[in-house]
């Protein structure tokens, strides 16, 4: 388990998709915003990034509150389902990276946040994860790396 400290992201020309998924849905939902890109004339030109604004448990489900941020080959006019963002930074970033899926999320994070407690930091963004595939996620266990910006304290 290795964290990296002071960590710089940074992706220009980016399809935001915002939506509501059950956990076990969000492999079929990043399939689907990738191919939905062919229609819109884009083409992928870097790494997939998730950002979850909540999290509900119902029952037997987890549902997840997402943002997905594909990197394109080009501005495009935003659309009803679509927005365009110029760019996505994160700067003096801690990174983590895990082998897994959806169901590992939890973990990663707390192991992130731990780490950055214990090292007398504070977190100044959500938790981002950013998929080390380019390919068209069909199996579920995948590389990721998770990214949370800092600021450290000073005494």
């Amino acid at each position: 388990m290795e964290f990296l400290e002071r960590q710089f992201y940074t992706a220009k020309n980016l399809l935001s998709y915002r939506t509501r998924v059950e956990s076990s849905d969000l492999n079929n939902l990043l399939c689907y915003v990738k191919n939905s890109l062919d229609v819109l004339d884009l083409k992928v030109n870097g790494k997939i990034i998730l950002s979850f604004s909540e999290k509900i448990t119902e029952k037997n489900k987890q549902i997840y509150g997402v943002e997905i941020l594909i990197p394109v080959d080009r501005e495009f006019e935003s659309t009803g389902q679509y927005v365009f963002k110029p760019t996505f930074k994160l700067v003096n970033a801690i990174s983590y990276r895990f082998y897994g899926n959806c169901n590992c999320f939890a973990e990663a994070e707390a192991k992130l946040f731990n780490y950055i407690k214990a090292h007398d930091m504070n977190a100044v963004t959500g938790l981002y994860y950013i998929l080390q595939s380019k390919e068209t996620v069909h199996n579920d266990v995948q590389y990721w790396d998770t990214y949370v910006a800092v600021n450290e304290n000073i005494v």
